[in-house]
């Protein structure tokens, strides 16, 4: 009988810790199987108009206790807007291509304060991560929300990993350079054989007369002069 009651007692207690706030405000869930596991399902699964628990629950198979802080995480981390509406960070990460860039600005949303400390934290090692979580939360090491804390980030962490180093910035041009397609006034002038090539212009301005030798003597002169 005691089992029993610890067992019912238990879905009750980690709802509790779930709930509890920290200093740093950095998200996490008590079952982080269970945000692994709609992390997944997100790819797989048509893009809602709204991400709600009916969504949750129905197409993610995610319900009870244990699916609640789903939504405010993904919230937090940019996913859903505060309306739960997918954003632009969830279409990218249904895709193959984008997903390790969108779970890593996830994570630079979600755990901001994480990224203060080290910018590279998607690459770092679990140790590395505790002892970022505990200078923020001032949590003791042991703690079981300093673990929540961790393996909510490495659901996230997994995709992010593989993000490349430079993502996010300008691939094809300088800083303060935008690259715009069009040739530069050197390579426009260069002529494509390596050679300085100018060109000028030349305004005429020819008298009132109806006599056609006039203009037929200027023409000549500039052909001679100017034009051979």
């Amino acid at each position: 009988m005691a089992s029993e009651q610890e067992a019912a007692a238990a879905p009750a207690n980690s709802e509790k810790t779930a709930r509890r706030k920290i200093p740093g405000g950095l998200p996490y869930t008590s079952s982080p199987g269970v945000l692994k596991r709609i992390l997944e399902k997100i790819p797989t699964s048509e893009k809602p108009g709204i991400f709600n628990t009916d969504f949750l629950g129905t197409v993610m198979g995610a319900t009870g206790g244990a699916a609640r802080p789903i939504i405010p995480i993904l919230k937090a981390t940019g996913i859903l807007n505060q309306t739960g509406a997918p954003t632009e960070l969830y279409a990218q990460f249904q895709t193959e291509a984008g997903r390790p860039a969108a779970a890593l600005k996830a994570l630079r949303n979600g755990f901001a304060e994480v990224f203060r400390r080290n910018q590279y934290a998607h690459k770092a090692e679990e140790a590395a991560l505790i002892d970022v979580i505990v200078a923020i939360t001032g949590l003791p090491k042991k703690e079981g929300i300093v673990r929540y804390i961790l393996t909510t980030f490495q659901a996230f962490q997994d995709y992010a990993k593989q993000a490349r180093e430079d993502a996010g910035s300008d691939e094809q041009g300088e800083p303060g350079q935008p690259y715009d397609g069009a040739p530069s006034p050197a390579d426009q002038n260069a002529g494509g054989n390596g050679r300085l090539q100018l060109a000028y212009n030349i305004n005429v301005v020819l008298p009132e007369t109806t006599n056609v030798e006039v203009y037929n003597a200027i023409f000549r002169s500039l052909k001679a002069n100017l034009l051979s």
